[in-house]
């Protein structure tokens, strides 16, 4: 399988604290990767870094082969679609618009209304499209959120606890927007919920305190462990320096 992200050494500190303690792992192409751990383990500090809205203390990152510096930045944001977990929309203003404004900063060798018309079908908001954001549920604040990032065609999406305090309902909407991303993108997302992990990741990375303590696929973590579910290996991963 192609490699599109290689993470080597990955360090982040913040004066005195380490936020992410020296990791290296690697994500496939067109894969769903998951960043699992408790708060305060590093995984929202990582996504930031592979977003480029960090800058690390030292370490590599490495995304389609371009090495993250100065030089690359420009070229690497281009790629990267991000959807942190508290929406950055502006709620005076229309579902179009906010997303209009979003696909701004990005040039277009198609028309870009066209594009989003595309964009707001793919997450079912057409019908929505003039309405405020203001008035929005949380489920389709979210997928606006998502819209927002994904109107430049990046090919790495990055998602950060999206499902948070959203109904069954639209948490299943979004799961499903995920599988359809993988086809032509790469998903890397954090999440608390170990159903969600379980369902959508083809491989998962568990973090404590900026350490990487296990990784694998769901099913070879479960194995591993000897558990039942992935909540056991969290409990168990926890107990242990490395595996």
């Amino acid at each position: 399988m192609e490699i599109t992200i290689e993470v080597e050494k990955l360090v982040k500190q913040f004066g005195k604290k380490i936020a992410v303690d020296g990791i290296s792992f690697s994500v496939e192409k067109n894969c769903v990767f998951g960043l699992l751990g408790p708060n305060g383990s590093g995984k929202t500090t990582t996504l930031r870094l592979l977003a480029t809205t960090l800058e690390p203390t030292s370490g590599k990152i490495k995304i389609d082969k371009l090495v993250f510096n100065k030089n690359s930045e420009n070229k690497i944001r281009h790629l990267i679609g991000y959807v942190p977990q508290k929406d950055a929309l502006y709620p005076d203003l229309t579902v179009w618009e906010n997303i209009d404004l979003f696909s701004s900063a990005y040039s277009y060798s198609t028309d870009r209304r066209k594009r989003i018309d595309e964009v707001l079908e793919q997450v079912n908001l057409s019908d929505c499209k003039d309405s405020l954001c203001r008035n929005l549920s949380g489920g389709m604040a979210k997928r606006v959120s998502i819209a927002c990032a994904l109107v430049h065609k990046p090919s790495i999406v990055l998602f950060d606890e999206i499902t948070v305090g959203l109904d069954p309902q639209s948490r299943y909407q979004i799961w499903s927007l995920v599988r359809q991303l993988k086809k032509y993108s790469t998903v890397i997302m954090t999440t608390h919920y170990m159903d969600e992990a379980e369902e959508l990741c083809n491989k998962i990375v568990i973090m404590e305190s900026g350490k990487i303590r296990a990784t694998g696929t769901p099913k070879e973590l479960i194995s591993k462990f000897n558990a039942k579910s992935l909540n056991d290996v969290m409990i168990m991963s926890s107990e242990i320096k490395n595996v």
